[in-house]
């Protein structure tokens, strides 16, 4: 298993960041976790379960402008690094109101314009994903609501 030497503790920030000091807190075979003590609800936790399958919850909050804390595609390409080719998939797992992937699957599928599929591959983690290779979409039992109105989804991106 190819694993990031990535070590516990400060790391350098992003070019351009502002408010962002990042600190690995946990930087396993399984588990990354980065926090920003700058911002509190500026961190990035991931867990490879399932055989390789990459849970996560990542967050930049409150959304400022001009942007601020450490940016959310900079973090997740920090956990990807650190997973390296030991992902085989990455979870997609949005519920409520408060998540953004799902607030864009809403709009994408209101009046059938596009499928849940096609919708999630445009979501910020669908973007995220496809960056890494991992372009392929496949929703996960059925979503809960109608289009347009979902409450949950659970979709899995694969190479």
């Amino acid at each position: 298993m190819l694993v990031h030497s990535l070590s516990a503790g400060p790391i350098p920030a992003p070019p351009g960041a502002t408010d962002c000091r990042p600190d690995v807190k946990k930087a396993t075979a399984s588990e990354f976790e980065l926090v920003n003590p700058s911002k509190p609800s500026n961190f990035i936790i991931g867990e490879l379960v399932s055989g390789g399958q990459l849970s996560f919850i990542v967050e930049n909050l409150p959304k400022t402008s001009p942007r601020t804390g450490c940016p959310g595609r900079w973090m997740f390409q920090q956990m990807m690094t650190h997973f390296g080719a030991t992902v085989t998939a990455v979870q997609g797992n949005w519920v409520g109101a408060s998540s953004d992937n799902l607030a864009a699957v809403n709009r994408l599928t209101a009046g059938g314009a596009m499928t849940v599929e096609q919708a999630a591959k445009q979501t910020w983690t669908g973007r995220r994903a496809g960056d890494h290779g991992f372009a392929q979409v496949r929703v996960v039992g059925a979503p809960t609501g109608a289009r347009g109105r979902y409450t949950r989804v659970h979709v899995l991106f694969t190479k």
